[in-house]
């Protein structure tokens, strides 16, 4: 049996808050941001742990959560027919990256995700994302946001090269 830990927000104590925010600071995605808006994102985040063969989401859901990679990797499966049986894998994506932009206009997800090995997440749900992309845009600089926004983009570009290639 597969198994997945998540570790609240609630459940979390300082010194939990404060490792997670040292993880970030480690990834060089997240080097950039504003140590303001990294606090508030290991505030509100959910620490997710996954072990290898977890599927996140399928392609054709409707996005709740955005997501972080703390480390480890995900596949990027994506199907014609919308079924997982015939998904193919079109990238993977590892530590650093982000994912979930779906959930800034509520369209379907272009993929299903699925962990290729143990990996740990940083997940944030759609009302406290919006809230942080709102304060995170007054908060970074240009080149952060446009970071944000361009890892936040990554599979919508994976499923617009697949079908390009097609």
């Amino acid at each position: 049996m597969k198994t997945t830990k998540e570790c609240r927000p609630a459940e979390r104590s300082g010194e939990d808050v404060d490792i997670i925010l040292a993880r970030l600071k480690n990834v060089k995605a997240f080097e950039r941001f504003h140590p303001s808006l990294l606090q508030q994102i290991c505030l509100c985040g959910f620490y997710v742990c996954l072990e290898k063969g977890i599927t996140l989401y399928r392609q054709g859901d409707i996005g709740t959560s955005w997501y972080a990679v703390i480390s480890g990797s995900l596949d990027v499966r994506v199907s014609e027919t919308s079924s997982y049986q015939d998904a193919v894998t079109i990238c993977t994506l590892g530590t650093g990256t982000a994912f979930g932009e779906s959930i800034l206009d509520n369209t379907p997800r272009h993929a299903t995700i699925v962990t290729r090995e143990f990996s740990e997440l940083l997940r944030i749900e759609q009302r406290e994302f919006r809230s942080l992309w709102e304060v995170g845009s007054s908060l970074c600089s240009i080149c952060t946001c446009i970071a944000l926004h361009t890892f936040s983009g990554y599979i919508a570009d994976c499923d617009t090269y697949l079908r390009l290639t097609q």
